[in-house]
């Protein structure tokens, strides 16, 4: 057991990259001043290794600041000493590779490029691998990853410690609901194990293709499709089968579908379309695993088969049983349709014409288009469009207005003409808006007990359904009952429903809730009020039915009047955007719910004046 230092000092650096450190970087003051007798404590429990295991020559050239590597490159003559870290990194282990000129029984260039890169580094440690994976699984059972953007971090717990602490330390309060843990996710030890590697195999892939890495990714990815097809008879398998969705995601089989699909990616990128056709008609052959990526799936193969494989006819195939898939929802669904027509309208496919009578339509309604002037700010790169726009100063008593000129994006350009149309209030948010007024209104039914194996730990923000089919299924009756209860409530009863959860819950971590989002409850009352019961528990129901492909699309802005208690939704589209077939679906069904909407297209134009047209 180590001294309360020790222990400090081991969980801030189990929170940091596993790479090795230089002893005389690492200064954590209010631990101790001199932590040299802390760190040898924890090196001679074997959970730290020293300088003298450093082996990778990589590695130790990671360790070194640019301007050592600058000083060696110029001892071993590298042909540009003055490069960038990165490339002499490259240099090094280019010459690293070269056999020695003398005898065989020479160490080698590598050996005497590292024991110079260790020479300047000095004392420096790593974090022991096997006590962090073991501490890295207690923290993975005790925490499931809550959210697809958690899983997919794959980390090794840092994440979930650095919850606890916060948590510990008041800075993080969390929502009250009852821990029920009755089912067993992992069978047993190794059961365990296998998910951690392949989590943190998917994570080593999600790396290598944000980077460009692709043929490391590709090689990642093929090993991994080798040990799946290994475990695909271990009978641990029937017993994830048969978990319900949202734990069925905390399984290997999950998790390696998951890295199979990031391999459909790879393989386009390496324009390997024949192969990619394979991965994806295997993947949609089973049905257990990652039943909501089918949709991404059933397009993707449209897309190979029509443009890379040109095979029309095929793809056609794929997109009619794609619309006749239960999983394919939403926008994925509007895409393939939207697909289906294009193909039909294409010179190439006229002898296809009767196919496509047998295609189910899916009619969307377009909406208002309104289009406004700005100024662009002159910029380069490929960020999002700046413009300029007049600040007027008009402060009440003031005699002048004073105007000045600052930058803004296109939604704020588009807040400010719908304030001068007399839209008094207005919220840039998308989605966030709507999904916060849901997890207000919703808070009891979401944070409800009585299901299952939903909240497992006490540092959840929400339940671990809440992103499937299963989190309507289990509380169908009490949703029913708050929608028509939302739905005839008079302005009075939902101001009250808001500040009776503002007034207790506020500030607490609640996965869809952004408390920032409004600048008081005045402002969340006065919206709810425009928006009135009806087109409320409208949008609810749809979020409620099927949150996972729903929270995406929303439009960006909301504005108000507080005199007339009209509202808008609209859309903010820049020079050279278009809308998403999510944006689609929301504006239709939104006009559907009685709701005006528009799409507001920014057009930007030169010359002199800043102000909006």
């Amino acid at each position: 057991k180590f001294a309360v230092g020790g222990q400090k000092l081991y969980v801030r650096l189990f929170q940091r990259k596993l790479n090795w450190l230089k002893v005389n970087k690492i200064e954590y003051g209010e631990i101790s001043v001199d932590l040299s007798p802390v760190i040898e404590e924890l090196a001679a429990a074997r959970f730290l290794q020293t300088e003298s295991e450093l082996e990778d020559l990589c590695e130790g050239l990671d360790l070194l600041s640019a301007p050592e590597l600058k000083s060696l490159a110029k001892i071993f003559h590298l042909p540009n000493p003055n490069g960038q870290k990165q490339q002499l990194v490259e240099d090094f282990l280019r010459l690293a590779k070269q056999r020695s000129v003398f005898s065989r029984s020479q160490a080698g260039v590598g050996t005497v490029i590292l024991k110079r890169v260790k020479g300047l580094a000095g004392k420096c440690v790593r974090v022991c691998k096997g006590p962090r994976a073991v501490f890295s699984r207690v923290l993975l059972l005790f925490s499931l990853p809550e959210s697809v953007e958690d899983e997919e971090g794959g980390s090794g717990g840092q994440g979930q410690l650095f919850t606890v602490l916060m948590a510990n330390m008041g800075r993080v309060v969390f929502p009250s609901y009852t821990v029920n843990r009755r089912t067993q996710v992992f069978q047993d030890r190794d059961d365990l194990i296998r998910y951690a590697t392949a989590a943190h195999l998917s994570n080593d892939i999600a790396t290598a293709m944000v980077n460009g890495n692709w043929e490391e990714a590709n090689n990642l990815y093929l090993c991994a499709k080798q040990t799946w097809s290994e475990l695909k008879n271990h009978p641990s398998l029937s017993y994830h089968r048969a978990l319900p969705e949202y734990l069925r995601r905390f399984t290997v089989g999950w998790v390696y579908t998951r890295i199979l699909s990031q391999g459909v990616e790879i393989l386009q990128r390496l324009h390997m379309y024949k192969e990619a056709v394979q991965e994806l008609q295997s993947l949609l052959a089973q049905d257990v695993y990652c039943a909501d990526s089918r949709g991404r799936w059933w397009d993707r193969l449209a897309l190979n088969l029509h443009q890379h494989l040109k095979n029309t006819k095929k793809a056609l195939g794929c997109i009619q049983r794609g619309l006749s898939d239960p999983c394919v929802r939403t926008g994925h669904r509007l895409a393939l349709s939207l697909r289906a027509l294009r193909l039909r309208d294409s010179p190439s496919c006229k002898h296809l014409r009767g196919l496509f009578q047998e295609l189910p339509a899916m009619a969307v309604e377009d909406v208002t288009h309104v289009t406004i002037n700005g100024k662009m700010c002159p910029q380069t790169g490929m960020g999002k469009s700046v413009f300029l726009m007049e600040d007027i100063d008009d402060e009440e008593g003031s005699k002048d207005c004073s105007a000045s000129t600052v930058m803004c994006s296109v939604e704020e350009l588009a807040l400010a003409h719908y304030r001068r149309n007399g839209f008094d209030q207005g919220i840039h948010g998308e989605g966030s808006t709507f999904l916060t007024l849901y997890g207000i209104l919703m808070w009891d039914i979401i944070f409800m007990d009585d299901i299952p194996d939903v909240f497992r730990n006490s540092y959840q923000t929400s339940p671990l359904d809440l992103y499937t089919d299963s989190f309507y299924e289990n509380r169908r009756d009490v949703i029913e009952a708050r929608l028509q209860q939302l739905h005839s409530a008079s302005s009075e009863t939902l101001a009250e429903l808001i500040a009776d959860i503002w007034m207790t819950q506020e500030g607490k971590a609640a996965a869809l809730v952004s408390w920032e989002r409004f600048i008081s409850l005045q402002q969340v009352q006065s919206l709810v009020s425009c928006l009135g019961g009806p087109f409320l528990s409208g949008v609810f129901r749809r979020l409620s039915k099927d949150l996972r492909h729903c929270r995406g699309g929303l439009p960006d802005l909301v504005v108000w009047s507080t005199h007339t208690h009209h509202f808008k939704l609209v859309e903010v589209k820049g020079p050279n955007d278009r809308l998403s077939h999510k944006q689609m679906l929301w504006l239709s069904e939104l006009k559907k719910l009685g709701a005006a909407v528009e799409v507001c297209h920014v057009q930007a134009v030169g010359g002199k004046s800043k102000h909006i047209s």
